[in-house]
């Protein structure tokens, strides 16, 4: 079994592309929303472990932090246009705080990625980046633990398996329209790199 575990492992992280053509099996799959949201947060956190770690070289935070901002734009955005749209309008008011509490952490995530984009960090790297970078990747991994344990149960108990289903699908379909835009922004821009790192040694999870 530990030989079994230790093959299907993995040690790379999924690169944008990998993110795009799950998007489309999910869809075909009929995949549930809330295992997708929690999927989602899998690849946000393969990421998060690098940033987070003392041992990862600058380069590797750097560039990890690239593809984090990149699937926080998508996961994030998508979430908040379909689940806490949603939430916000709920009649239970339980499910209404979850929402607008889920927005105002997207809302301080998205400010910590604006600054850190002012600061430059695609094309350099300190120690004000780096340790901005580990607040928001901090802020993001806090964010998904709360979602899961309390966020997603709430919202569960307060929508229909139909209302799920849609926004399982609406969800997706928002996620694949950031993801195609950002790829053909970077590509006109001559910057998409992400995805094509394959030294899996260079990467600490």
């Amino acid at each position: 079994m530990a030989n079994f575990l230790s093959e299907t492992f993995r040690t790379e992280p999924h690169s944008l592309e990998e993110v795009r053509t799950s998007l489309d099996k999910d869809l075909a799959d009929h995949k549930q929303f809330f295992p997708l949201l929690k999927e989602h947060h899998d690849f946000l956190e393969e990421s998060i472990s690098v940033i987070m770690d003392k041992d990862a070289t600058d380069f590797q935070k750097q560039e990890h932090l690239e593809r984090f901002f990149r699937l926080v734009e998508m996961h994030g955005k998508a979430e908040q246009e379909v689940l806490y749209n949603h939430l916000k309008a709920n009649p239970e008011k339980e499910a209404r705080l979850e929402g607008f509490a889920g927005q105002d952490e997207h809302d301080v995530a998205f400010q910590l990625e604006a600054e850190l984009t002012g600061m430059g960090y695609k094309t350099e790297w300190s120690e004000e980046i780096a340790a901005k970078a580990k607040v928001v990747a901090g802020l993001v991994k806090n964010h998904i633990k709360e979602e899961e344990s309390t966020m997603f149960p709430i919202a569960e108990e307060n929508m229909t398996e139909e209302e799920l289903e849609d926004m399982r699908d609406s969800y997706i379909q928002k996620c694949l329209g950031y993801l195609i835009n950002d790829r053909a922004e970077a590509i006109y821009a001559g910057n998409w790199k992400m995805g094509t790192h394959t030294d899996a040694d260079n990467f600490h999870h």
